[in-house]
């Protein structure tokens, strides 16, 4: 049995554009989200002189609006999503909780 199988890009047009500006617009978030772990999220873009927290904003409202186009066009389950998200949600908060509460605070 052999362990290559065959890819094939999406077939449709509009999905495979969809896909592809999801994934490019979360490789900006990534820039930032490095930017702001170099810098802190105070600092500001060397060549253009713009907050990492505007930036940031910028970049998650881009991820975020490219999220809900692929859960409108491919008509993902919503409510699941957002059943998960809030469980997420949740368990970040916990987390942060935790750490406040750890002796390397």
């Amino acid at each position: 049995m052999a362990d290559i199988t065959l890819w094939l890009p999406e077939r449709d047009t509009v999905t495979h554009q969809a896909l592809g500006k999801a994934a490019e617009e979360c490789g900006e978030l990534t820039q930032i989200l490095a930017r702001c772990i170099i810098q802190g999220i105070e600092g500001r873009d060397p060549k253009t002189g713009q907050p990492n927290r505007e930036r940031l904003a910028e970049e998650l409202a881009d991820v975020d609006a490219a999220i809900s186009w692929l859960f409108e066009l491919l008509d993902l389950d919503i409510e699941t999503h957002n059943a998960r998200s809030d469980r997420k949600l949740t368990g970040f908060r916990e987390w942060a909780d935790m750490i406040k509460g750890s002796p390397a605070e």
